[in-house]
């Protein structure tokens, strides 16, 4: 059977990292995450963020770290979206953990509930979205929303789709 570049590569996203690549891809999470200098060359700058808890697909997947409160968008190995600081769910109010599809967008979005505008919104879960806030996203906490600043969220708004992933793992450091 003669395997086309195609299936060749759908394969090889299937399996584990081994050995130095499984190396390669935690030293490359913890300097995205903690802002250590990155390699210079162009493929590590592309996998930086890379984690081996985010699914690498051929979709676009937002990458949701609760641990570090960090957000990126990754599709296959490659970083599309850099690791950006974000704010989750606040006790008692926490941000579901799984993987979820954007399915509803709206770039004015406004919470009646809790009387807040929510710019650049994408819906992943129920009332759970993606949005910006004009609060600061390092102190306290969302309503279980991932917040992201405006900025952030501007720019990351025209990249996402209807059922473009969204992965969410972890918990947020009290």
């Amino acid at each position: 059977m003669a395997t086309t570049p195609d299936s060749a590569s759908r394969r090889r996203d299937r399996q584990r990292p081994t050995g130095a690549r499984r190396a390669a891809i935690f030293l490359a999470a913890c300097s995205a995450v903690f802002a250590v200098a990155a390699p210079s060359t162009a493929e590590a700058a592309a996998t930086r963020a890379v984690s081996p808890h985010c699914p690498q697909l051929t979709r676009k997947v937002v990458c949701v770290d609760q641990n570090h409160q960090t957000l990126w968008v990754q599709q296959g190995h490659k970083v599309v979206f850099p690791a950006v600081r974000i704010r989750t769910g606040m006790p008692g109010r926490r941000t579901p953990d799984g993987l979820f599809h954007i399915w509803l967008r709206n770039r004015h979005q406004y919470s009646h509930l809790f009387h807040e505008p929510m710019p650049f919104s994408s819906f992943f879960h129920g009332d759970y979205a993606l949005h910006g806030t004009y609060q600061d996203v390092r102190r306290g906490g969302s309503n279980g929303c991932v917040n992201l600043t405006v900025a952030d969220s501007a720019r990351l708004f025209p990249m996402l789709g209807l059922g473009d992933v969204v992965y969410i793992w972890g918990h947020k450091p009290r």
